[in-house]
C-alpha cells in the first residue's frame, strides 16, 4: 500500500483444522496471484480493518479497508466486529480460507458471529474474493439487528481517480489503469457510494446512522458500503450475508454459500472451507464440514437438492428434505467432535447455479429428542466464472 493522504479436502471424517493465529493476527489468503490480507481488529475503536487485494504477477495491491458493523435495535451507533470477548482466526493449510470466529460478540450475549473468506484465481490477473459474514443468536430472546459492510478500494495502488458505476447491490470500480473490480452484495437493502471519509465517519462515530442510499455514478476517491436492515434471528437461528468481489472477471455466477436455520444446540457447527466453483481446467473439491460436535459420535451428512421449512421428527427440525436425502454415512466424529466430506464438482456449464442443502447429524443423547444432534443447514449453489 503506497502512502495514502488519508489520515482519519481430503475424502474422511477429519474436519480441516486451521494453522494457528492469534485473534489479533493479519490473516492472508492465496490462489495463483490472487491474495486478500485482512488486518488486525481493532481492541477498542471500531475503525475497519486493513485490507489488501492483489491479482497480478506484480501484486499491486487494490485495498485499503474492508470490514463489517453490526447494530442491534435500540443501540446507540454502529459497532464494528472487534477483538472483544473470545475471538480465533486461522488460515486453512492449503491458504485459500481464512476465518474469524467471534464466540461472544462484544461479550454481549447476545451473537456469535464468523466471518469466512476465501479466493479463487481465475487466470493471471483475474478472480474472486469472498467475505461472509454468519451472526448466531446465542441468547433466550430474538434478536434484531442490521448489519453494515464497508468497503475502500484504492484501484492500481492509487486513491481518488475511481470511477464508479453500478446500483443498490453491486459496485463496479475502475480507474486509469483499466483493472475492475466488481463488489457485489446481494440481498442489500441501502447502498452508499461516497468519497472517502464520509461512510467510514458515518460508521464510526457515535450516533446511529443508515446507508442513504448514494447510489454511482461517481467518481473520485472510492469508499462504499452495503446494509441489510431489520433482520430478527430467533433464538439458535443463524443466518449469512456475502460480499464477493470480482476482479477482471465477468463473474457472470458467482458461487454461494449460506448458512441458515437453527441446530439442536449452539454447539455443532457447519461450514465449508472451499468455495462451490467449477474450474476450467479441472475437476474442484468441495469440502463440507463440521465442528463443535460430541467427540467420537456416529455421525452423518444429509444432503439434497431442496430444503424443507421445516419438518418436525422427534423434535427435530428437518432443513434438508428428509424425501429422501442423499446420506453420507461419515462414521465417528474426532476426538475434537469434528468431521468433513468432499464432494467432486465436475466442469460443466449445465451445474451452473445448481443448489445443493447440508446437514450434519450425530449422536447425541442429551438432546431434548433424545436420538440425535444436527446442525444449522448449508446451502450452496455451485457457481461459475
Amino acid at each position: 500500500m503506497i502512502g495514502r493522504s488519508h489520515s482519519p479436502l481430503c475424502i474422511a471424517s477429519l474436519g480441516i483444522s486451521l494453522s494457528a493465529a492469534l485473534s489479533a493476527q493479519a490473516l492472508t489468503i492465496a490462489d495463483g496471484n490472487m491474495s486478500f490480507t485482512t488486518g488486525v481488529l481493532a481492541a477498542v475503536s471500531h475503525s475497519p480493518p486493513t485490507a489488501d487485494l492483489r491479482s497480478d504477477p506484480l501484486a499491486v495491491d487494490h485495498a485499503f479497508e474492508h470490514g463489517w458493523f453490526y447494530r442491534v435495535a435500540g443501540d446507540a451507533r454502529e459497532l464494528s466486529l472487534r477483538n472483544i470477548g473470545p475471538v480465533t482466526g486461522g488460515v486453512t493449510p492449503f491458504l485459500t480460507h481464512a476465518d474469524r470466529d467471534f464466540g461472544d460478540v462484544d461479550s454481549r450475549g447476545l451473537l456469535r458471529a464468523n466471518i469466512d473468506f476465501d479466493t479463487y484465481d481465475a487466470g493471471p490477473t483475474s478472480g474472486v474474493i469472498t467475505s461472509r459474514l454468519t451472526m448466531v443468536n446465542i441468547s433466550l430472546a430474538p434478536v434484531t439487528l442490521d448489519l453494515f459492510c464497508y468497503n475502500d478500494l484504492d484501484i492500481g495502488n492509487t486513491f481518488a481517480d475511481d470511477v464508479v458505476t453500478g446500483n443498490g447491490t453491486t459496485h463496479v470500480v475502475t480507474d486509469w489503469t483499466g483493472v475492475r473490480i466488481e463488489i457485489r452484495a446481494p440481498g442489500a437493502d441501502h447502498s452508499d457510494v461516497l468519497a472517502y471519509p464520509a461512510v467510514r465517519n458515518a460508521l464510526t462515530n457515535v450516533l446511529v446512522d443508515n446507508l442513504s442510499d448514494s447510489l454511482p455514478p461517481f467518481s473520485g476517491d472510492y469508499t462504499g458500503a452495503f446494509q441489510w436492515s431489520n433482520r430478527t434471528l430467533q433464538p439458535g437461528e443463524q443466518r449469512s450475508w456475502t460480499v464477493i468481489f470480482a476482479v477482471d472477471t465477468a463473474a457472470n455466477r458467482v458461487p454461494i454459500v449460506a448458512a441458515y436455520g437453527s441446530g439442536s444446540h449452539l454447539a455443532p457447527e457447519i461450514y465449508t472451507d472451499t468455495l462451490p466453483l467449477q474450474d476450467n481446467s479441472s475437476l474442484r473439491q468441495f469440502g463440507v464440514h463440521l465442528k463443535g460436535a460430541l467427540p467420537n459420535a456416529p455421525v452423518g451428512l444429509a444432503s439434497n437438492t431442496s430444503s424443507a421449512p421445516g419438518v418436525p421428527f422427534l423434535s427435530v427440525v428437518l432443513w434438508v428434505d428428509p424425501n429422501p436425502p442423499i446420506q453420507f454415512p461419515i462414521g465417528m466424529t474426532t476426538a475434537s467432535g469434528e468431521s468433513g466430506w468432499v464432494f467432486v464438482v465436475p466442469s460443466s456449464p449445465y451445474l451452473t447455479g445448481f443448489p445443493i442443502y447440508h446437514q450434519w447429524f450425530y449422536a447425541d443423547n442429551s438432546t431434548p429428542n433424545g436420538v440425535a444432534g444436527y446442525t444449522g443447514g448449508l446451502m450452496t449453489e455451485i457457481g461459475r466464472l
